[in-house]
């Protein structure tokens, strides 16, 4: 049992490629919302005295070469030896089993749905310890379903046995809640995801015009119909930010492709996240094409500059709710928001900050994810 006085360790597990440059702004050429909040929630539980170990997959050595003074780094071996096939148990499990047991924590923290899940909730259970599920995309609740879930078949099953078994679950918004429940019969606490105004009063959008586009470049982020609307409006600029995925890389090349026979597009290609602010700050509005997301980390970024939002997705109707922008879904509608949105963007400034401010801040998220952790 952990005294009061005594903060239990917290052991925070991911697998993405994008923990090193979202944690410490160094490594590969990766970004991944789940690793970005996990980063932030490490920083200010240890800022805050708690005990933190981040474990994550890299090269052979990968946390050689990368400190924090604060956090603990843990890294495993994603080389992907082994015979394919094979790879899963011979490999995989045995490197994730050492490293979870490297970091010999009191709870263990784990975001998006995966195979991890099972493992994580069973050695937990084994050795008396807590395991928490943070939901990272209104697909976890489905991972056992071949229909919406993203995870391949052999994930499916441990993925279930893990958020079925998790001690604690937190969910992005009450949609992922909702369903939870309704899928599972596991109840969960909302947390929404975290983030710190930048320092300084918002300033006005640069001239001309500007929208703004970041993600990864995947089928479901729809990056050409975000060149649809701008061809549909040239007198204004558009700038899209982000890398290919490893699983679509020609999607980016027909992406940049096109982007070049439209004057008033360019393409960035991959911004690594220390430098990826100066492009929200100097927009008008930023639009997101996405079909599937959890709470995007982009639209808290647009906000805490002031800047509206326009989005095929509106997660628990907070944009709507807010007047934080505009949820629209067919191609003319995002055209007459994003031109009206561009306009008026002005008059979002005090707004949106405020909205960050008072429902996302670390003073007010920090203060939920202790009481979860206190509460195992």
């Amino acid at each position: 049992m952990v005294s009061r006085n005594q903060k239990p360790r917290l052991c925070i597990v991911n697998t993405g490629l994008a923990v090193p440059e979202m944690l410490l702004a160094k490594g590969p050429q990766r970004a991944g919302g789940a690793e970005l909040q996990l980063a932030q929630i490490a920083r200010q539980l240890s800022q805050r005295g708690w005990p933190v170990t981040f474990a994550f997959k890299g090269a052979p050595g990968s946390d050689r070469g990368m400190h924090t003074p604060d956090i603990e780094l843990l890294s495993f071996n994603g080389s992907g030896a082994g015979v394919p096939g094979l790879r899963f148990l011979t490999h995989t499990l045995p490197s994730n089993w050492r490293l979870i047991n490297r970091a010999n924590a009191d709870v263990y923290l784990q975001r998006g749905t995966g195979w991890q899940n099972g493992l994580l909730s069973w050695l937990c259970r084994r050795r008396g310890r807590a395991f928490v599920l943070w939901l990272a995309s209104i697909t976890d609740p489905y991972c056992d379903d071949p229909r919406r879930s993203r995870l391949p078949i052999h994930e499916r099953w441990l993925a279930r046995y893990g958020l079925r078994r998790a001690d604690a679950i937190v969910a992005q918004t009450r949609e992922q809640q909702v369903v939870l429940r309704e899928r599972h019969g596991r109840d969960s606490v909302v947390i929404r995801n975290m983030w710190a105004l930048p320092a300084g009063p918002a300033q006005p959008p640069e001239e001309p015009r500007e929208v703004f586009w970041a993600a990864t470049m995947r089928e479901r982020k729809r990056p050409h119909l975000f060149l649809d609307v701008a061809e549909a409006l040239p007198d204004l600029r558009f700038t899209m930010a982000g890398g290919p995925a490893s699983d679509n890389p020609e999607l980016y090349e027909e992406t940049r492709a096109r982007a070049e026979q439209i004057h008033n597009v360019e393409v960035l290609g991959f911004v690594p996240f220390r430098e990826i602010d100066q492009y929200f700050a100097r927009a008008a509005a930023y639009l997101c094409t996405s079909t599937i997301e959890g709470f995007p980390n982009t639209f808290l970024q647009a906000w805490s500059h002031g800047r509206p939002v326009v989005s095929t997705l509106d997660p628990d109707g907070i944009i709507a709710e807010h007047n934080l922008g505009f949820h629209r879904t067919g191609l003319d509608g995002l055209i007459s928001a994003v031109r009206l949105a561009c306009e008026t963007s002005e008059d979002y400034i005090e707004r949106t900050r405020e909205y960050v401010r008072a429902y996302h801040s670390p003073d007010v998220i920090v203060p939920q994810i202790e009481e979860l952790l206190w509460s195992l």
